[in-house]
């Protein structure tokens, strides 16, 4: 910690002001960075960063009657409008130049070999991190510093530079009012601290950015991974051993153990030896995570509408009468020590072209999203035919509470949770699992991602459609969606406007959506309360996709 002054703060200096403002919904102003002999680099937004077609326009505040773009050896289409477009062949560093009534604004943009974001969203604010450029953006609401700059600025209603790193940021969490972040070196937090989840050996309040405490090693990191929920937040710091990859997991913040809920220093939950592709979510106030070197997938925290997947007391070997919700109906309490999730798997003969067929699950999770208090999940699934040749599909997975259909079927027990994982995507057959009590019927697709709002979920299958389900008060499953002819829970998501290309990745939080399409630009729609989804539009509700748009300059 001593050394944390000298190191950050002169990267997060006090922010410049000039006479161009913006109002936030509260009445303050945002002012934007000084102008420095006529240039004003925080001026021009762009799309996402790709070899293919960027598009830029100005900041909301930059108005004028002539717009004048030139960008060095490049054509550029309507370059003489308020937005114009270029076409980048080749990775690189470019100068955007933009003459505004006499007046020039600049900025750089990389063009990255190839493209990649880590996002999460907390309660009312996002971050993301664009991987080829190596910067931190923000956006949303800032009234408990989790934007990680002042707290006089309440809100930025577009994507800002956070940061400029020298290495990866490769890592980012959003809670509900706290942020997380990692460049493999220490963990950073910055936000809300009422229940220690900055993990800064107090609950006291933090201005701008801390690194969390007491969880450094003598090691090098391979990588570190953070997650973020509610007022949870976990860490995963994987090093070598030897030639052994090995994973220490960390939890801190809320504490339903705890006599004041609070738990300000991170704690050693497991050290174990590692597998590649770790995995972690947090929902509101407990997580899950796939990162040892076993198939199993371990849960933690809050277990009042079954989220955790397992009874308390579970431990981490499997039993199937130990481990199994079902029978174990009166034993879904808090249970801050990691346990196994139960996710039952067997045989069963099934009719068809290759009958007998041998069917069986195994307890390889791809992927893990949390919502408030369920998860969704992509499992991997086997069959071998009538020739012995074994086939992967990846199906998705569900439990937790079912009260907004959440979980994209109707609970057959007549319950609002459900105990432990249940096909909702099955990428083998077109029927119920024997095992399971609500004799739910899949959706046959073969899926790719899938994410977790706070009370809705996505998915999207291997021929880029987005599917979603659950809670639509806030336009988060858009208004161009059809039901699916399986399931009438489950709605498809038309693509954005004009865009032929499906999905190829989801994220959520809140009650808001962003998704990666088809031609590399991110989009985003939901809850916009206080302009949240950070594309400067007015209304409290976007049901339809917008282009998210990126300053080119740092907020400090």
């Amino acid at each position: 910690m001593k050394k944390f002054t000298n190191i950050i703060m002169p990267l997060f200096a006090v922010l410049l002001f000039s006479a161009c403002s913006e109002n936030d919904d509260n009445g303050s102003s945002i002012l934007s960075p000084a102008v420095f002999n006529g240039v004003a680099d925080n001026a021009i937004l762009h799309d996402t960063p790709k070899i293919g077609t960027v598009s830029f326009k100005p900041a909301s505040h930059i108005t004028g009657n002539s717009f004048s773009w030139h960008i060095e050896d490049m054509t550029l289409s309507n370059a003489n409008n308020r937005e114009m477009t270029a076409d980048f062949h080749s990775a690189g560093s470019y100068i955007v130049t933009l003459t505004v009534d006499g007046t020039e604004y600049s900025g750089s943009i990389i063009i990255p070999e190839e493209q990649s974001y880590e996002i999460d969203m907390g309660g009312g604010h996002t971050i993301i991190s664009d991987k080829g450029q190596k910067r931190l953006f923000i956006y949303g609401d800032n009234s408990l510093g989790q934007l990680c700059i002042e707290k006089t600025i309440l809100s930025l209603k577009e994507p800002r530079i956070l940061k400029s790193y020298t290495a990866e940021i490769s890592s980012v969490a959003a809670g509900k009012n706290h942020t997380l972040f990692t460049d493999n070196s220490n963990v950073y937090a910055c936000g809300d601290n009422s229940y220690g989840q900055l993990g800064t050996g107090s609950s006291a309040e933090v201005e701008n950015v801390t690194t969390v405490s007491n969880i450094t090693a003598d090691v090098s990191y391979r990588r570190i991974f953070v997650s973020a929920g509610g007022d949870m937040s976990v860490a995963g710091l994987e090093f070598l051993d030897g030639a052994t990859p090995k994973i220490s997991i960390y939890n801190w913040g809320y504490n339903d153990n705890a006599a004041d809920k609070t738990q300000s220093q991170a704690n050693l939950l497991i050290n174990a030896n590692s597998r590649n592709e770790v995995l972690f979510a947090t929902g509101n106030n407990f997580s899950v995570l796939r990162a040892t070197s076993s198939y199993n997938v371990f849960s933690f925290g809050i277990n009042d509408k079954w989220q955790l997947g397992r009874i308390q007391g579970a431990g981490t070997g499997y039993d199937a009468e130990l481990v199994n919700p079902d029978t174990h109906v009166d034993s879904n309490k808090t249970d801050m020590a990691s346990g196994f999730v139960f996710t039952p798997y067997g045989e069963e003969q099934l009719t068809g072209d290759f009958s007998p067929r041998s069917y069986y699950q195994n307890n390889y999770f791809a992927k893990l999203a949390a919502g408030d208090d369920f998860v969704v999940s992509i499992k991997k699934e086997t069959t071998d035919d009538s020739e012995w040749t074994s086939q992967d599909k990846y199906a998705v997975y569900v439990w937790g509470n079912n009260e907004n259909n959440q979980l994209g079927f109707q609970n057959k027990d007549g319950n609002t949770s459900v105990r432990r994982g249940t096909a909702l995507f099955n990428a083998i057959e077109n029927s119920a699992m024997t095992e399971d009590p609500n004799k739910v019927i899949p959706i046959v697709k073969e899926m790719v991602e899938v994410a977790a709002g706070r009370a809705a979920g996505y998915a999207i299958s291997s021929d880029g459609i987005l599917y979603g389900w659950g809670d639509d008060s806030k336009g988060q499953l858009t208004n161009n969606k059809a039901q699916n002819t399986v399931n009438n829970m489950v709605y498809e998501i038309a693509n954005p406007a004009n865009l032929e290309a499906g999905y190829k990745k989801v994220w959520a939080g809140g009650d808001r959506v962003i998704v990666l399409a088809g031609d590399n630009n991110l989009y985003t729609w939901g809850d916009n309360t206080n302009g949240i989804l950070g594309t400067n539009n007015e209304n409290s509700v976007v049901n339809v996709p917008e282009k998210l748009y990126f300053s080119l300059a740092p907020i400090q």
